[in-house]
């Protein structure tokens, strides 16, 4: 009987062993999904040659809020504050996307103007 307490202690503590590797392993690869999600919103609109074009300083805000989320997740994994940047990144670039959208309803209104008259 004490030859199988045994046996399970020890498969226990190799199990225990094993998982604190594995944990330790994958440390370095966490990821947080809303710097994921952020980062993907802001690719798209990089992608968005009007967006670009038309919206370029905002776009460049909300790089740097992505950037300073990147560095906050990979210095101190603090998630609140991550998540607050990765959101306000997120914000940042749809405002860059109404910019341009207004500056282009605008271009299009003063190409019409001229018509009128």
């Amino acid at each position: 009987m004490k030859l199988s307490i045994f046996f399970d202690r020890r498969a226990v503590g190799a199990a225990l062993l094993l998982t604190a590797s594995l944990s330790l392993g994958c440390g370095a690869a966490v990821r947080n999904p809303a710097l994921e999600r952020a980062k993907d919103v802001y690719n798209r609109a990089r992608q968005d040659r009007e967006v670009v074009a038309r919206a370029a300083v905002a776009l460049d805000r909300a790089r740097l809020t992505l950037e300073q989320a990147e560095r906050v997740w990979s210095a101190e994994k603090d998630v609140v504050e991550v998540e607050h940047l990765a959101f306000v990144a997120e914000k940042r670039v749809e405002i860059a996307r109404a910019t341009a959208r207004r500056r282009q309803a605008a271009d299009e209104i003063q190409q019409l103007n001229p018509q009128r008259d």
